[in-house]
């Protein structure tokens, strides 16, 4: 069952049809990870292969050579972070068929990063280079070729390919209002999020592929026990885990300019539940409508997202305070009279805590209203900082 609601574009009033296009965002990473899945199925590759073996761009690279694919699906590579190579959009414009070697080569000289769990664009697009060589064809004719046309998603297609005529507008939310904003498109980031578009009903068809291949069961296998607030509990390879009360649930999430894309899978219900939205405001919709849908549809209980500060929850609050940081972004934590003060180039928030890790920034943000801690050393103190999904070591 499909249902539609809203406008493509606030400006042109054009209604949301079961042909329109929206990003997909991140959800891109999860589909990159599922034709890795039919490689190593295939036996083109390993999920434990080093990196090295498969990208050129970095056999000379020493954090590379120490690095398995599994590593890059399960964030946990040490990856050198950059905010220059995660988010660095604007700086690669280029769109020819060498974009995505380019973007990966410039991590071979640079060191490794500590190590804990951090999300990575940059770490997708290694992966996507990755399909390019056992391929020998570009990852968006390998996703056509090894996803798309064997789940039947039609209408799945990259920004970058061609002017599409049915693409929803994303738009920001201000002061209450829709704002058309530019749509994100850069190929080198293709393999995290920046160029495919598709329809809700091919979303779908996704998720069934899911459902119904046993061979992408391993993609569901935990890797990583961390649990960050508000966005999952633990970490697989592409997926997320969900630990709602009455079923496991996996999924993920995308956000882009203005779009947000939402899906969970339920295996043991055979029944998967997909949302793609053109507005900012896409993750609070997805709360509210979620927490309906899973309980009168499977009877499950999604944790309401608490906002609400217990300054006492998370103890010393000393043990937080220090300097989080990439080689060009820094995170400083200082204490407060109530909380503690989370200051970055010149902005500076205060947060309360909402329990032994999480702290809050500001209820009103749909997307990340709190900062969470993790990887605590044997004195309770974090070694990382999660802005949103991205971690920052600590650096004292």
């Amino acid at each position: 069952m499909t249902a539609y609601y809203g406008v493509t574009d606030a400006g042109t009033g054009e209604p949301v049809t079961s042909e329109t296009l929206f990003s997909v965002g991140s959800l891109t990473k999860s589909m990159v990870a599922t034709v890795i899945a039919y490689l190593d199925d295939a036996r083109r590759l390993s999920f434990d292969d080093p990196v090295t073996a498969h990208v050129p761009e970095l056999r000379n690279s020493g954090w590379a050579a120490e690095v398995t694919l599994r590593d890059l699906l399960a964030n946990r590579s040490r990856l050198p972070l950059r905010d220059a190579s995660e988010f660095g959009f604007a700086a690669r414009p280029k769109d020819d068929d060498g974009a995505l070697a380019r973007l990966v080569a410039g991590l071979a000289a640079e060191p490794a990063t500590a190590d804990v769990w951090s999300y990575t664009n940059a770490g997708w697009c290694v992966l996507g280079r990755v399909i390019e060589t056992a391929t020998g064809t570009s990852w968006e004719d390998a996703m056509r070729r090894d996803l798309f046309d064997r789940a039947g998603m039609r209408d799945t297609t990259f920004a970058t390919a061609a002017p599409l005529t049915r693409r929803a507008r994303g738009h920001q939310i201000a002061a209450g209002r829709p704002v058309p904003v530019k749509p994100l498109i850069a190929r080198a980031y293709g393999p995290a999020g920046s160029s495919a578009v598709c329809t809700v009903t091919d979303l779908l068809r996704f998720a069934a592929l899911h459902l119904g291949d046993r061979a992408l069961a391993a993609l569901r296998a935990v890797h990583a026990d961390v649990s960050i607030y508000g966005w999952f509990d633990s970490w697989c390879l592409g997926w997320a885990s969900f630990d709602w009360t009455g079923e496991q649930t996996w999924g993920w999430d995308g956000l882009i300019n203005g779009e947000r894309s939402i899906l969970r899978i339920l295996p043991g219900r055979q029944a998967a539940v997909a949302l793609m939205t053109n507005g900012s405001t896409g993750r609070a919709m997805y709360r509210s409508l979620f927490a309906e849908l899973m309980a009168s549809s499977f009877r499950i209980r999604i944790p309401r997202l608490v906002l609400d500060a217990t300054p006492s929850a998370a103890g010393d609050l000393s043990r937080f305070v220090g300097c989080y940081a990439w080689p060009d972004w820094q995170i400083d934590v200082t204490l407060t009279r109530r909380g503690l003060c989370i200051e970055s180039e010149g902005d500076a928030v205060d947060a309360l805590a909402l329990n032994d890790r999480t702290f809050l920034l500001d209820p009103r943000d749909p997307d990340a209203p709190t900062v969470t801690f993790g990887a605590f050393d044997p004195a309770g103190r974090p070694q990382v900082l999660y802005n949103m999904l991205w971690g920052l070591p600590r650096q004292d």
